[in-house]
């Protein structure tokens, strides 16, 4: 089985579904922490997915930490 990812600014994450009520889901992967998101439609997932990567950088540039991938 391939996973289908999507990419945001050098940050890989999952496209799933879940097989009860198809929902969609997914989480950034190859990250030390566990960041997910949501979304009712594959247009809605990739953006709360782009969300998710923004709100982490701006995290890490607060804490004065590097985010661990670059924006290609």
């Amino acid at each position: 089985m391939t996973m289908k990812t999507m990419i945001h600014k050098g940050y890989h994450g999952s496209i799933e579904i879940n097989n009860r009520d198809y929902s969609l889901f997914g989480k950034i992967l190859f990250l030390s922490e566990e960041i997910t998101y949501q979304g009712a439609s594959f247009a809605e997932l990739e953006e709360r997915f782009r969300q998710a990567v923004d709100s982490h950088r701006a995290r890490c540039q607060a804490r004065g930490e590097e985010p661990p991938f670059r924006e290609e």
